[in-house]
């Protein structure tokens, strides 16, 4: 892996799963839809709601609108109460350890995909967002991972005599792009609760990163800061 001058690299990272736990923002999201369904239909009980919902499960929506008798149209009202919460999440990395971290490189920048304003909502629950000199949403670009629009937007910016690092999760879209543009990529390896979690070898090595990490912490000692 090529030496890095933090002094002269743009420092990228990825959201969901990367700063933090997305499995957390589900739970996070479920128990705040839970809680309008009590407030709105007394018949329901939130402790006996949340009781019978499986987590874990892609379709705990579905199940809960049908254990409520609820149809479609209050459904999609539900899922928009989930994606405009007020998360209850924490960052993997304290907010005074990664602006330790980030203050040694010439920008930190963010790309994540997502809703411009549920992404946002999870910054300003991190309490993350001003560490960032860019944050670029995919709704705002109408462009997703691993598409190279905003990638080569923070090139332009910042010009080419700079290097750049991505940090990341996911294998199948984070890597590819900006290690074929010859930046620096860096996995963290996921945990258990994942939510996009793939196996490596179903993958070509052009969509592997340059090196994992355990935990963001190990940034220090990767680039020696």
């Amino acid at each position: 892996m090529k030496t890095v001058n933090p002094a002269d690299t743009v420092l990228v990272f990825d959201l969901d799963d990367t700063l933090y736990s997305e499995y957390e923002y589900k739970v996070s999201g479920i128990r705040a839809v839970i809680r309008a369904i009590a407030a709105l239909y007394p018949e329901y009980d939130a402790d006996s709601l949340e009781s019978a919902v499986n987590f874990q499960d892609n379709g705990w929506l579905d199940a809960l609108c049908r254990l409520c008798r609820l149809n479609e149209s209050e459904k999609q009202s539900l899922l928009w109460q989930y994606r405009l919460h007020q998360p209850v999440i924490r960052p993997y990395l304290d907010k005074e350890s990664l602006a330790d971290l980030t203050r040694h490189f010439a920008a930190t920048a963010l790309i994540t995909d997502g809703r411009s304003m549920t992404q946002r909502l999870k910054l300003q629950a991190l309490d993350l967002a001003d560490l960032f000199d860019d944050i670029l949403i995919s709704e705002s670009y109408q462009s997703e991972k691993p598409a190279a629009e905003r990638f080569v937007h923070l090139q332009d910016k910042y010009g080419a005599k700079r290097e750049f690092i991505y940090v990341g999760d996911n294998i199948k879209k984070d890597f590819v792009t900006p290690k074929a543009m010859g930046w620096l990529t860096v996995g963290l390896k996921p945990s258990a609760q994942n939510i996009h979690r793939n196996h490596p070898d179903d993958f070509a090595e052009s969509h592997h990163p340059h090196c994992w990490i355990d935990t963001l912490s190990d940034l220090h000692g990767l680039f020696d800061i």
